[in-house]
This record gives C-alpha cells, structure tokens and sequence, in this order.
C-alpha cells in the first residue's frame, strides 16, 4: 500500500510541477546592462517547488501496555506553488499534498460493537509484533511561510489541513494456535476515525536539504471513541525541484 501512495504521490505531484516549475524572468527596464539581462534569464534551481518529506513517527498518547517499534517509517509529498514578497527573502506557499504514516505495534485495533469504541487488542505473548501495522494517510493543503537566504539558508513554518483518506492494519506472521500455520489479518473496519487532520511543521536546512518536524495537533479518532493518539514526526526533506 506504502509503495503504490508514494508511487501515485510522485506521479501526482511530477505533473503539477510541470505546470509550476516555470523559469522566472525579470522584466528588462533597459536601465539593467546585458550581463544583469542574461544573469536574469537564468532558472532558478532551489525553489522547493517539489518536496519529500522522510521521516519517523512517535505516536503520542499510546496506551502504556501497547509496545510498537522504535522506527515507525512515513513520508510526505507536496507540490507547492511559490509567491514571492517583491524582491524580500521571504515567501507564502501554497499546494496540495500527501501524507503516509506507519505503526507497529503488539495490538489489534477492534471495534467495540457494545460501547462503540475502538481500542487495542493485545497479541498473545511470542508474536512477532513487528509483522503488524497500521497504515494511516491524507491528502492535505499546505500553508507555509518562507524564507530563503542568498547563500542558501532557509527556513520554513507552515500548517495543512486534510482529509483522511484511509486507516488500515493489518497482520501477517505466525499463527499462536498453530505455530506451523501462517496467519493473515487485514482489518480494514476502523471506526470512529476523524474525518479531516491539521498538522504544524517546520524545516530548516540549507539548498535543497532540510531538517524536518512536524505535529498533528488533531487527534485520529473522535473524543471517547478510540485511543487518542496522534502523530509527530522528525526526519529530512529533500526540494526535488
């Protein structure tokens, strides 16, 4: 599933950038001499017009009897349309994105049907917990405020809201009723789930690499209705184009 988002995500977002990644020109008054003239005809190669954001996952406000893998992969991609402030430092972007997340851990998630809950279910003891995760993504629009250095400095805050598109687990590895046999669990009813998610983030770096953070100050699902976690993610984002 992770591999064909990020392959859709990279298509999705290759397209859209043919239509942004544009060479800016500035206008010649006359006044400038031919050397400034073709020093602004030039592309321009850094304008984080594509960028991957790679990353791992702490869930916060995981039930304490829930144990789940120091190293929770995920990703994010977004094409993000840049407007400059005349000819400030500093920039407003705008797009549209993609955000996966993935947790392993040693509980199933399962509906409640008598209090309507969704909760985690504990695997029998000598399970490799590794073998089930859960799978969470949303296409979102992100919001940011730029700056970029002349020497290739940059920093950015932003905020995206989405909507959740897809929550998932599921599990392969050994059957704890018959070692010999294997078992495969795809759960796919996860109840209760928010339907829209806000996120804060920042990078900073330096050219086209940066240093990345991000929050979901939303939690997954509604109030008293399912464990009240949320992820925040740190890793690198790379600026494609």
């Amino acid at each position: 599933m992770a591999r064909k988002l990020l392959a859709f995500s990279l298509l999705l977002c290759f397209c859209m950038t043919q239509v942004f990644a544009q060479t800016q020109q500035t206008p010649y008054t006359g006044k400038e001499n031919e050397k400034e003239k073709d020093k602004d005809k030039k592309p321009v190669v850094f304008r984080d017009r594509l960028i991957m954001d790679i990353y791992h996952t702490f869930w916060m406000g995981m039930p304490k009897e829930v144990n789940h893998m120091k190293f929770d992969p995920g990703f994010n991609v977004s094409a993000i349309w840049d407007f400059k402030i005349k000819q400030k430092p500093v920039a407003i972007g705008l797009g549209v994105g993609i955000s996966y997340y993935s947790q392993y851990s040693d509980a199933l998630l399962l509906y409640d049907e008598t209090d309507q809950v969704m909760r985690y279910n504990l695997l029998p003891e000598g399970v490799n917990f590794n073998r089930l995760k859960m799978n969470y993504f949303h296409v979102n629009i992100p919001l940011e405020f730029r700056y970029r250095a002349q020497n290739g400095f940059k920093f950015t805050i932003g905020a995206r809201a989405g909507l959740v598109c897809g929550v998932s687990q599921k599990y392969k590895g050994d059957n704890p009723l018959n070692p010999s046999d294997t078992l495969r669990i795809k759960n796919l009813r996860i109840e209760n789930k928010m339907k829209y998610c806000v996120d804060v983030y920042a990078r900073i770096g330096w050219k086209f690499v940066d240093v990345y953070y991000s929050f979901q100050a939303t939690p997954m699902f509604t109030e008293s209705k399912g464990p009240k976690i949320r992820p925040m993610s740190v890793g690198i984002s790379l600026s494609i184009f």
